[in-house]
């Protein structure tokens, strides 16, 4: 497997930035990871909000799957919806970039293959 192969693949399957950092290009790779980390992170706050006023609706009216219900519209009702959209275009957009950019580093910092450097091959010719 070639870098820029492996490189875009620890962007894809990693994180976004990954394949930058792997490249060696840590400013680079930082661009993308500390906003998609931000994201994220925001993202996980608003779930957590969501469960929390669950649990605090359930724990009120009682443990019945009208409370818990009741107890995730209010949680609903309480995000922006429009915000939390917006957070996973955003993850979703670096993520993307992210891969394409470390799969373009990696090809131009390959050396070309030439006759002197290409491997042997493995029967008769």
């Amino acid at each position: 497997m070639n870098q820029a192969t492996r490189a875009a693949l620890f962007s894809l399957l990693l994180v976004p930035g990954g394949g930058q950092i792997y490249l060696k290009r840590y400013a680079r790779g930082l661009a993308f990871l500390v906003p998609a980390v931000a994201a994220t992170a925001t993202l996980a706050w608003m779930i957590f909000q969501v469960i929390l006023a669950m649990i605090r609706k359930a724990a009120s009216e009682g443990a019945g799957p009208g409370g818990v219900l009741r107890g995730m519209e209010d949680g609903l009702r309480a995000i922006d919806m429009n915000l939390a959209l917006g957070l996973l275009i955003l993850i979703l957009f670096l993520w993307i970039s992210s891969t394409i950019d470390a799969y373009r580093l990696g090809s131009k910092t390959e050396p070309p293959t030439t006759s002197a450097n290409r491997s042997p091959s493995s029967g008769p010719v």
